[in-house]
């Protein structure tokens, strides 16, 4: 289960001035702000799920905050619980959300680790149970991590990638769920879908963000 307890107050990757840029518009030309402030939460939200950013509801102590919270690749705080099925031999718990970067904390069922009972993997968002220099097995029944995972600072090759499908929107060349557009010597466009969401993407861009380590690889 995961939930959101501190939201991210904005959920644009880009400014006001980087919309308009991305547009081909002037830094300083207002007149297509509403537009442009659609397209960039379009942006961001398709960015977010060529990643694969885990879905999560609002904590219940944050009313009038309710249902789904949106997915999103900024900084949240966020509550998870997973569970240790009897049997199972788990060292290594990779968190819904990623990067991880602060643990708040930890609990096994009812009894808070201190911050020598584990070591975070921030890039990949993963927690290592150890005791000093060696490593454990998670124990069954519940364990309760408290974390804020995403980006307070957005990397400037995300906000490339956020101009990018902001310029197409704009542009508006095509249906935006056409897989393969071509303008004889204009543009050709070839987008990756994702299936479980209909997510619709360039396949350049979805390269870039495999690159970059923001699509989480599969673990085996």
């Amino acid at each position: 289960m995961l939930t959101v307890t501190e939201p991210a107050t904005d959920l644009q990757l880009l400014s006001e001035e980087e919309l308009r840029v991305a547009a081909g518009l002037e830094p300083d030309d207002d007149s297509q702000d509403a537009a442009l402030a659609v397209y960039g939460l379009q942006a961001a939200a398709a960015l977010a799920s060529a990643c694969g950013v885990a879905k999560a509801g609002y904590d219940e102590a944050s009313t009038p905050l309710r249902g789904q919270a949106p997915a999103t690749l900024l900084a949240e705080t966020l509550i998870e619980t997973v569970r240790v099925k009897p049997g199972y031999q788990i060292q290594t718990l990779f968190l819904a959300r990623w990067p991880a970067i602060e643990i708040i904390s930890v609990s096994e069922d009812v009894t808070e680790l201190t911050v020598d009972d584990w070591e975070v993997d921030i890039p990949i968002g993963s927690l290592t149970r150890i005791s000093g220099n060696s490593t454990l097995y998670w124990p069954a029944g519940r364990v309760i991590v408290e974390y804020v995972a995403g980006y307070d600072t957005v990397p400037a090759d995300l906000k490339s990638y956020a101009s990018q499908l902001v310029g197409i929107y704009y542009q508006n060349v095509a249906d935006p769920n056409q897989k393969h557009v071509e303008i004889p010597g204009v543009i050709t466009i070839d987008r990756w879908v994702d299936e479980k969401s209909d997510s619709v993407m360039p396949d350049d861009i979805v390269c870039g963000l495999t690159r970059g380590g923001y699509r989480r690889p599969v673990l085996a």
